[in-house]
């Protein structure tokens, strides 16, 4: 076998890995616009690059027909791969999504490592659906000694809001009234100028309701920003886009 061959079967098999491991991460652990508001695309981009360095790359530059523990040596640099792949893979899984909380006026992209699930007062909000966030609706405490409580723990003591209390979470539904007065037209952001308002055409121009049948709310990624697109009547997100919200 050539070096030009080896490098060939070993590409194949580094590219056919990266694009597994990509459809899983881009269509079940970050689905829609999760992939780019919590910035796994880059961090995908050098997963690539170090596993084709290590794959191919390595390979081919120890590869000489003959040489004495070859076998060995190629053993060991595929090993190596493969644990670059399954380290990645694991850092990704935790950054990963678990639920989609609206807290006063937006949502938040939360992770399973980012809050206490023991808190849970409802047990079905632990579990996440196979390829989208849990929606949560994260209610403000309504007696007085409780909420005053809670800005003291969130401004003087520096512990989390809301968002990432579980002890605050209900069911999306019971929230429903008060997220779809929160939530702002569709149309309100066609008259903006620039590559938002051209996204949202875009987006509209696949869909069959008009943009009167649509809202919209913020969402905090931990690289950037997007926005939930809702259904006025229903009042359930139908997708999540990489857009600016502010």
């Amino acid at each position: 076998m050539t070096r030009a061959r080896l490098f060939t079967q070993r590409l194949a098999a580094t590219v056919s890995l990266l694009l597994l491991a990509f459809v899983v991460v881009r269509f079940l652990w970050f689905p829609s616009a999760y992939f780019s508001i919590f910035g796994i695309t880059k961090l995908f981009l050098v997963l690539v690059g170090v596993n084709l360095i290590v794959g191919p790359g390595l390979s081919t530059l120890v590869y000489k027909p003959g040489k004495k523990g070859l076998v060995s040596d190629l053993i060991v640099i595929a090993c190596i791969e493969i644990a670059i792949l399954g380290w990645a893979m694991l850092d990704i899984l935790e950054r990963r999504p678990a639920y989609a909380v609206f807290a006063v006026d937006r949502f938040e992209a939360v992770t399973v490592s980012e809050v206490d699930i023991q808190a849970l007062q409802y047990s079905q909000l632990a579990v996440r659906p196979m390829n989208t966030p849990r929606l949560i609706y994260a209610e403000l405490p309504t007696d007085v000694d409780v909420m005053s409580r809670l800005i003291d723990e969130t401004v003087l003591e520096g512990m989390q809001d809301i968002d990432r209390r579980p002890e605050f979470w209900k069911p999306y539904a019971q929230g429903m009234s008060f997220i779809k007065g929160a939530a702002r037209p569709l149309s309100e952001l066609l008259s903006t100028s620039g590559v938002r308002a051209g996204s949202i055409k875009q987006w509209l121009a696949r869909q069959e309701l008009p943009v009167d049948a649509y809202l919209y709310l913020p969402v905090r990624g931990r690289a950037a920003d997007g926005m939930v697109i809702l259904h006025a009547d229903i009042g359930y997100p139908v997708d999540v886009l990489a857009v600016d919200p502010w």
